[in-house]
């Protein structure tokens, strides 16, 4: 071969292998590369978590990519495995519905994002917002108006009436307790209020509103947001043929509820069917929703971020989740034995739908987008780190009933944040290590709960901002005394159930004089404490307001006997020849009545 030939050939050659290299490292073929890491890890971790799985339906997006994942039983007395048209409850991911139809009407020009709410709502509604705090749609998208939670009426066996969303709200128990901007804590009621502003603005009902603009455009043909499913008799059907569970998978009954908020988490149909919307949400223009692209891309901008920081927290409305691209914004779900989770990343085009089940499940609503977007990484801070004791304290959840009984839940939310040396934090037992001052992150748990932002607050004086909830900083003094009157209440409740046994026992025996004014307060105190726990009971089994009632009244005429009767006892004990044994019980038993009455009258157990 002469020098030329041999030459060119070397040409050649280096041509080829370059060509091959320039195909193989295309961005086709490193996005497939990509694709295919990612769906090896999403089987890795499912066959690795397969025990926790009672059904499980999967959906990852990558620009045209899919990869669908469904696992385990709709039904697994019967059997019935999950398939595509296995419909699951998409609990609070519903609200996505509400966003996107307030960012429709804001593009049309028929609502303003940033002026009082009430230039929307009739005449008549009877508002729950205090006079002199305007409230925006804004700060209802941010979950920052200002409205308490609580534990009645949010989700109810299927009632014999079906109130209007108008009638709904009104009948909430919610009450206006921060000015509006200034305390973050996730609100069904303000996500409610948002789509009834909807409802108002637009000349049409919510659910036939959600139907037209979103769920025809997108074809979505196996989802219904009636809380009856009167809009779609097939998803009614097709929701018998699956139960709901625990985490240790023993099923739920029963497990059909439904929201007389209905917007907030009635909806429900099969992945496939939410995969449509996944799939216009990650659209270039999103035209079959919006009229503009620069609509869609508004959407996903940050409208709140966390106090004193750069980092997002919520996008009109979707939640910011914690991930490697640092644009990743989305919305979880629970209801009584459903969890989902619905994420988008419109920069990198990719996106992740979960529905299961379970009841509060977190291993794949929160464990699946971790691995399709990765984890969080914070930017670098070169500057000193701050003595991390000045955020110890306890702290409890804004989102928290501020009014009513059931605020005694508060009690079991708190937490106690303690130094961890001289810059990191251990929160109930969780590890987080600073990442600027301020900014600590945890490597225990998904990444939707890994960040706790600490800021000051001139009337709180501290408080942790998460991504569903600022934590209010609660005084020592305060969480004693609290806990204290609980426990004292207890032993009141011990000493008239001990004293009515041996006092019985020596009726019985006759060997005891019998003063019924004081056996009757016993008596009622044993009363007044079982109807408590059973107006606990009932609340954790989900009743409405107004079924509490009644029983709430009885404590409220508890409370007018025992006053009475207490005078009396007081009287009596100076006009009676007691022993001194006999004057220290009647004594305690007046004390330990008055805390009883205390009780009540602090954590509200009346109506």
């Amino acid at each position: 071969m002469n020098v030329n030939h041999s030459k060119n050939y070397k040409k050649f050659l280096n041509l080829l292998i370059i060509s091959i290299l320039i195909i193989y490292y295309s961005p086709s073929t490193v996005s497939a590369n990509i694709d295919n890491k990612r769906e090896h890890r999403l089987e890795d971790y499912l066959n690795e978590h397969h025990e926790d799985i009672a059904g499980l339906a999967a959906i990852v997006m990558d620009r045209d990519q899919m990869t669908y994942k469904m696992r385990g039983y709709a039904d697994i007395e019967k059997q019935i495995l999950v398939n595509e048209d296995t419909v699951f409850e998409w609990a609070s991911v519903s609200k996505i519905l509400i966003w996107i139809s307030v960012m429709q009407l804001v593009e049309k020009g028929k609502l303003d994002l940033e002026i009082d709410i009430h230039n929307y709502l009739p005449s008549d509604f009877r508002s729950k917002s205090k006079i002199g705090d305007p409230i925006t749609m804004q700060h209802l998208m941010q979950h920052t108006a200002g409205f308490d939670d609580s534990y009645t009426d949010l989700m109810l066996p299927r009632p014999t009436l079906k109130p209007s969303l108008k009638e709904a709200l009104e009948e909430a128990d919610i009450k206006h307790v921060f000015p509006p901007g200034d305390i973050a804590a996730y609100s069904n009621y303000g996500s409610g209020l948002a789509a009834y502003i909807v409802e108002e603005v637009s000349g049409l009902d919510y659910g036939e509103y959600v139907r037209k603009k979103i769920f025809e455009p997108l074809q979505m043909t196996k989802t219904s947001i009636d809380p009856y499913q009167e809009d779609n008799k097939w998803v009614g059907e097709q929701r018998s043929q699956i139960q709901g569970y625990s985490t240790t998978l023993e099923i739920i009954e029963p497990n059909i509820y439904s929201f007389p908020i209905y917007p907030i988490g009635s909806v429900m149909g099969t992945a496939t069917d939410l995969q449509k919307l996944l799939q216009e949400l990650l659209s270039e223009d999103g035209s079959a929703l919006f009229d503009d692209k620069s609509t869609l891309d508004m959407m996903f901008e940050p409208t709140l971020y966390y106090p004193e920081t750069t980092i997002p927290r919520v996008a009109n409305g979707f939640f910011y989740l914690p991930s490697k691209s640092h644009h990743v914004y989305g919305h979880g779900g629970n209801s009584k034995a459903f969890s989902s989770s619905f994420y988008v990343d419109r920069k990198e085009g990719i996106g992740v739908i979960v529905l299961t089940n379970v009841k509060d499940e977190t291993t794949f609503t929160s464990g699946i987008p971790e691995i399709v977007f990765g984890k969080y990484v914070p930017a670098v801070h070169d500057g000193n780190l701050e003595d991390s004791s000045d955020w110890e304290g306890i702290y409890e959840p804004a989102r928290l009933p501020n009014h009513g009984f059931s605020k005694v839940y508060g009690l079991t939310l708190r937490g106690k944040t303690i130094q961890d040396g001289n810059t990191n934090l251990i929160m109930n037992g969780f590890h987080y290590s600073q990442v600027r001052p301020g900014t600590y992150k945890t490597e225990a748990g998904p990444s939707l709960y890994s960040l706790d932002v600490y800021s000051k607050h001139p009337q709180m004086k501290k408080i942790i901002s998460n991504t569903y909830s600022d934590l209010l900083y609660v005084p020592t003094y305060k969480h004693v005394l609290e806990w204290g009157a609980i426990f004292l209440g207890l032993f009141a409740f011990l000493f008239s159930f001990f004293y009515c046994i041996v006092t019985f026992t020596k009726i019985i025996w006759k060997r005891d004089q019998l003063h019924l004014l004081l056996v009757g307060q016993h008596v009622l105190n044993l009363l007044l404490c079982m109807n408590v726990i059973w107006i606990g009971y009932k609340t954790f089994s989900l009743v409405s307001y107004s079924f509490l009632k009644p029983y709430l009244t009885l404590n409220l005429l508890y409370l007018v006997i025992t006053f009475i009767n207490s005078v009396v006892l007081s009287a009596m004990m100076k006009k009676l020849h007691l022993s001194k044994r006999e004057k220290r019980n009647w004594a305690v038993s007046i004390v330990f009545t008055i805390i009883l009455c205390v009780n009540i009258l602090y954590w509200e157990f009346y109506f």
